[in-house]
């Protein structure tokens, strides 16, 4: 497609004219592979060119498509605007070329998939569960539970009495669920889709502990006197008052990106440990065990929290399995995919097939859905 009807497009985006595939062009990311390049974006270059696209953004919408070349390599460029990431491929307006013909593809003809909202369900020690409320997203702990707005979840617990041990209970999201929790202490938790974290209904003791499956973002209250502990498979984080994103998904490496604060991860299979500093981010990796400590974007790791998906130089299979969490779908293979990085963004409230179309685009791959299964051809 020519710069002038991208230039369209993007008007009519921004006026709201524009029509549901033109949307999904817009909103999703365009993965940029680096094809045949040793060269590997680094937090400092993606940061100045977000911020530079953005300051366009804000004078002139028609900036917004532009090349930037680093060591002979075409980056794409993101923007981020009304609190969504755009990454405004410009490979895209050269695949649609001049054709305005729509694409038939298999995929594409079946019911949608839409994205995932609002879901949990509070388990109690004893076995019962009771289903959250889809229209309200927070429960707080207290001498009740109850919805972020006043309605009381659970009345008259027992253990509103200092005398009763404290409660154990566990905060679970599906797949295509988040929800969020404030705790007994006033921590705040935000819980993604197919994870779940075990919490008391007070904390007693020396130290504060909940134990985490899967990936949350913690506010944690600041009480130095009893320190706040993460319990997971493969480590335990412990912290005084912080801001912290642990994605603990099993058969999946182990990953804490540290916002603010500080923030000691201990390695339960050897016992040894690291101080993560903001900014900082460590990962144990199932095979090695070992923790791995690095520098990280941090907007990247808490991406989901805010309402996107957001890639950082990651593999297609790492892509998929964040979207088959979403989306509640299962992808299978038929050969192999390769390590190759990709880097992009996409709004976490796309339908499904806006964002297989994307991947398409820019990934060298296919994908044909049978209901909810899904198979990536090269």
């Amino acid at each position: 497609m020519e710069r002038k009807n991208a230039k369209e497009i993007l008007e009519r985006y921004r006026l709201g004219t524009c029509s549901e595939e033109e949307k999904s062009w817009v909103e999703t990311w365009h993965l940029q592979q680096l094809k045949e390049s040793q060269y590997t974006a680094n937090v400092a270059d993606i940061k100045r060119i977000q911020d530079e696209v953005k300051s366009r953004i804000e004078v002139n919408i028609y900036d917004n498509v532009k090349r930037i070349r680093r060591k002979n390599q075409l980056f794409k460029i993101s923007a981020v605007a009304a609190s969504l990431i755009f990454v405004l491929g410009v490979s895209y307006f050269a695949i649609r070329q001049s054709t305005q013909e729509p694409i038939a593809h298999p995929v594409w003809q079946q019911a949608d998939i839409q994205p995932g909202g609002h879901k949990a369900v509070l388990l109690s020690g004893d076995g019962s569960a009771i289903q959250l409320s889809e229209r309200r997203n927070t429960i707080i702990v207290g001498a009740q539970i109850r919805y972020a707005d006043g309605a009381e979840l659970l009345q008259g617990d027992p253990t509103s009495s200092l005398s009763e041990a404290p409660t154990v209970r566990t905060l679970q999201t599906p797949k295509t669920g988040t929800y969020n929790i404030v705790l007994a202490d006033g921590t705040k938790v935000w819980l993604n889709a197919y994870s779940s974290l075990k919490f008391p209904s007070r904390f007693e003791g020396k130290e504060r502990v909940v134990e985490l499956t899967g990936e949350a973002y913690f506010e944690v209250a600041h009480n130095k006197k009893q320190p706040f502990k993460v319990r997971s498979q493969q480590q335990t984080i412990e912290v005084l008052g912080t801001h912290f994103n642990l994605s603990a998904y099993t058969s999946e490496a182990t990953v804490t990106t540290l916002l603010e604060g500080a923030v000691k991860v201990n390695n339960v299979d050897d016992s040894k440990s690291v101080l993560l500093k903001p900014g900082q981010q460590s990962t144990v990796k199932e095979d090695t065990k070992q923790i791995q400590l690095a520098q990280s974007n941090t907007e990247h790791a808490v991406a989901w929290k805010n309402g996107y998906f957001n890639f950082d130089n990651e593999t297609l299979g790492s892509i998929l399995n964040k979207i088959a969490r979403w989306y509640d779908v299962e992808f299978t293979y038929e050969k192999t995919p390769s390590n190759k990085t990709y880097i992009g963004a996409v709004s976490r409230s796309r339908n499904l097939s806006a964002v297989l179309r994307a991947l398409e685009a820019v990934a060298d791959v296919k994908f044909k859905r049978t209901g909810r299964k899904i198979t990536v051809t090269p």
